[in-house]
């Protein structure tokens, strides 16, 4: 629900800016040092996507063994974005982006418990929900072709590897107390590096030579295993709006 409102937020946003644009024309300016040749983009917006990683490990208890199933999920979320980018020649460039995402979801699990007592008469044990912080710490770099359209707009197409610094709390480890079929969950952070690809375009418009407005729509993502966890999920589907200056 919280990205919807922020997709419908940066959507009415775009909007406005498109009917701007429409009705407004370039003010003359000086451009900088390098002729308008470097790019840096200012933006905020939204990643869409919901993903959930699990995993499965055993720990011998009374002379058996428990088992032991977690699961860490996260939704989506605000994204901020900062990227620049050099026009080599007038249709063809390459940038160099960062962007991070932060949101805290959800850490539960599921247990069988051997009887302290009798042989082969587990307990299904249900692990509590914890809150479980999810961190995202991106760098992408892009090739890049410029594609005008007016004087004012232009559309830019991009792609390129993508690298994300990837932290996950999870449940890592439950201990039994003596004499019991209890579960107590223990909860860690575990981090690894995921590469994917950066794939998307980007709308600008142009107020003056040095200031413009754009937004972008882009698959930015990959997925790394953990220690514990396979598969964990990296970026995904993202949309935003922000600054754009020329330099």
């Amino acid at each position: 629900m919280n990205t919807t409102r922020t997709i419908s937020a940066l959507t009415a946003a775009l909007a406005l800016t498109c009917a701007s644009a429409a009705h407004a024309q370039p003010a003359p300016g000086t451009q900088g040092a390098l002729g308008g040749k470097l790019t840096i983009g200012v933006n905020v917006g939204a990643q869409t996507r919901s993903s959930t990683a699990s995993s499965d490990f055993t720990f011998p208890v009374y002379g058996q063994t428990a088992a032991v199933t977690t699961s860490a999920s996260v939704d989506g979320g605000p994204l901020f974005d900062l990227n620049g980018s050099y026009r080599f020649m007038p249709n063809f460039g390459v940038g160099v982006g960062y962007s991070a995402f932060r949101k805290t979801g959800t850490a539960q699990g599921a247990a069988s418990i051997p009887s302290p007592i009798f042989f082969n008469q587990p307990a299904a044990v249900t692990i509590n929900p914890a809150d479980a912080k999810h961190t995202e710490n991106n760098v992408y770099i892009v090739a890049v072709g410029y594609v005008p359209i007016t004087s004012a707009i232009e559309l830019s197409l991009f792609i390129g590897p993508s690298f994300t610094s990837v932290k996950q709390d999870l449940i890592n480890s439950v201990s039994v107390p003596p004499g019991t079929q209890s579960a107590v969950a223990a909860t860690g952070s575990e981090s690894g590096t995921a590469k994917g690809v950066n794939v998307g375009a980007d709308l600008s418009y142009q107020f003056t030579n040095l200031l413009g407005a754009g937004a972008f729509i882009r698959y930015n993502g990959g997925s790394v295993d953990l220690t514990s966890l396979k598969d964990v999920k990296a970026g995904g589907f993202q949309i935003g709006i922000g600054a754009r200056l020329h330099f």
